[in-house]
């Protein structure tokens, strides 16, 4: 398992978690998972997304991340 902290501010968080599937073989489970913090440094909102990828679609992903944000 990969864990992740992304971005870590006083009132946002980011965290990637990655895990292998037992089926089908060669797939990884990402699950991002956002979270917003009030003043108080309390969770008040948090969502979370959920994606099954092979190593091929990984490898786009970080390519088109990689090159979207220049």
């Amino acid at each position: 398992m990969i864990e992740q902290l992304i971005t870590d501010k006083a009132d946002w968080k980011l965290k990637l978690k990655v895990n292998d599937c037992l089926k089908p073989h060669g797939v990884k489970h990402l699950m991002f998972t956002g979270e917003q913090y009030n003043d108080k440094g309390e969770i008040i909102n948090s969502s979370t997304y959920d994606f099954f990828l092979n190593k091929e679609e990984i490898a786009t992903l970080w390519t088109t991340l990689a090159n979207g944000v220049r």
